[in-house]
């Protein structure tokens, strides 16, 4: 999933540039938080995240959740689904 909200501050393009301030222009955490406007959280969020999994953990990800348990039981999606094509 590559396409940010329309007020995110950061895409795939830009995260990349805070990591490569962060570690191999060795700028500090406030400065870099500062020149893209986002918290200093922010920039060490995306640092962790690209230490975990490389340039992939820089891609925006789904806020879909894990799990959801109280889902309605798949027979019934699919009865239901039946029922819609039916009627």
């Amino acid at each position: 999933m590559n396409n940010p909200h329309k007020n995110a501050r950061t895409t795939p393009h830009i995260r990349a540039l805070i990591v490569d301030r962060a570690i191999r222009q060795q700028q500090s955490i406030k400065d870099i938080a500062h020149t893209f406007g986002i918290s200093r959280r922010t920039v060490y969020k995306w640092l962790a995240r690209y230490r975990e999994a490389g340039d992939a953990g820089l891609e925006s990800a789904s806020s879909r959740p894990h799990a959801s348990p109280r889902q309605m039981p798949k027979q019934w999606v699919e009865l239901i689904q039946k029922m819609r094509l039916t009627l």
